[in-house]
């Protein structure tokens, strides 16, 4: 499976602390989208941990959805080319947040491919005694 986009649900969509460093991509555009899952706010650390979940029964959003932008790019070899230094700074290589494929649903209902940072599921005991929930899965209130 290959990717459209990319999933952006907290510093990096707009407004966001590291939005500069996504439009230095020259991404061709975004939308609102969804992709299943939860959110948490990790206050000490002044950003967001998603963790995937199953496709609820209703559609978006709710409960159960997480809110974010599909970021799309022209070329493809511009956001593989992008990949990398992304990939830095949400520390994949340190294990803070895991890079995957996933099924989006945007505004128009459309669904598309793309990659999104997911925190691993393995540490969900962190995320439970440090992180706030957020339970309606849009991190906007945090976004400048």
């Amino acid at each position: 499976m290959e990717a459209d986009g990319l999933f952006v649900y907290g510093t990096l969509r707009r407004g966001g602390s590291n939005r500069p460093w996504l439009d230095r991509t020259h991404p061709e555009g975004s939308c609102r989208a969804w992709v299943p899952g939860r959110l948490w706010h990790l206050p000490d650390d002044g950003y967001p941990a998603m963790v995937l979940g199953p496709e609820p029964a209703t559609p978006p959003p709710g409960e159960g959805w997480v809110t974010g932008d599909f970021v799309g790019w022209e070329d493809l070899a511009d956001l593989e080319a992008a990949l990398p230094d992304l990939d830095a700074l949400e520390d994949v290589a340190g294990g803070l947040y895991l890079r995957r494929l996933v099924d989006c649903v945007l505004e128009s209902g459309h669904r598309l491919t793309a990659w999104v940072y997911v925190f691993p599921e393995d540490r969900m005991g962190a995320l439970e005694r440090h992180g706030v929930e957020m339970r309606d899965g849009d991190w906007e209130a945090f976004l400048g």
